[in-house]
């Protein structure tokens, strides 16, 4: 009682609007894509049904002893036939659905894209300085990092160790660091520091790593706000496609479990039938 109670509910609350207007606006125009897939699978089902048929008729499979029995097991064939046909067009429909929405991404895509922004920003305005002040951003953490190359240099270098040798090894070994990676030091330690405050919380190092962080900071220089949005689509687009993949795999296994049990059933109630049933009948006969 309390699933049916729980079913209504779930089925109350169903956005049919949102529904309809994705079959409206996205599988509608391209019905000619999921009708082909139905047929096409329609018709690999009716060949595999009528193969596996005739397979089973030339075993013996559908033979039995007692008449009644005899004529019983042959609805084994209709059977298999509707069963075949049932999940292969499930299939088709599936695989309908799953191309036209991959056919389909970009402007998916692009959708849930301006749905969000339009959630964030209250206009284009704002969307433009939200990118400007990033890119603000990214400009002071590489300026910074020359400011804080030279604080580096001036203090390791001062330091002295009381030994000559180590002093030049290590004022070397300063000296190398400072040419080779000053625009990314101030970068790299503001990693450090975030990475550090997320400790007990959320693994940020994990989340982001150091490779991607200062990239990001790289891109944010190089590009301009059109090129931002067109990296954020293709990744959308990526991870919509991983989404819908994902998802189609996991009801096509679904799918040709079922399939393996419906054609496994006849076999299995041979088998039973050799086992025990033909054995007693025969004694019995005899």
């Amino acid at each position: 009682m309390e699933y049916i109670t729980y079913s209504l509910e779930l089925f109350k609350n169903i956005d049919w609007s949102f529904i309809w207007s994705i079959l409206r606006d996205i599988v509608l125009p391209n019905s000619g894509t999921l009708i082909f897939n139905i047929i096409l699978f329609l018709f690999l089902g009716f060949i595999i049904a009528f193969m596996y048929n005739i397979l089973l008729w030339r075993k013996g499979i559908f033979k039995r002893a007692p008449k009644y029995y005899n004529w019983v097991v042959k609805l084994y064939i209709p059977l298999l036939f509707i069963g075949i046909l049932y999940v292969f067009g499930q299939w088709g429909f599936i695989r309908g659905i799953y191309k036209i929405l991959d056919n389909e991404k970009v402007m998916i895509v692009e959708g849930i894209y301006n749905s969000s922004v339009q959630q964030i920003f209250k206009s284009e305005d704002a969307k433009n300085k939200f990118v400007l002040s990033a890119q603000i951003l990214a400009m002071k953490a590489k300026s910074d990092s020359q400011d804080y190359a030279i604080f580096f240099k001036k203090h390791l270098t001062k330091y002295d160790t009381g030994n000559s040798f180590l002093n030049r090894t290590k004022n070397k070994l300063v000296k190398f660091i400072v040419t080779n990676y000053s625009d990314d030091l101030y970068t790299l330690t503001m990693y450090a520091f975030i990475a550090s405050a997320g400790k007990g919380h959320i693994d940020l190092s994990e989340a982001l790593p150091y490779e991607e962080f200062s990239a990001v900071m790289d891109l944010l220089l190089e590009v301009g706000y059109q090129d931002i949005e067109k990296i954020v689509l293709e990744k959308l687009s990526e991870w919509f496609s991983m989404a819908i993949t994902s998802q189609y795999n996991g009801m096509v296994k679904s799918i040709l479990i079922i399939l393996f049990l419906i054609l496994i059933l006849p076999l299995l109630e041979y088998f039973i039938y050799k086992k025990w049933i033909h054995p007693k009948y025969i004694s019995n006969v005899v």
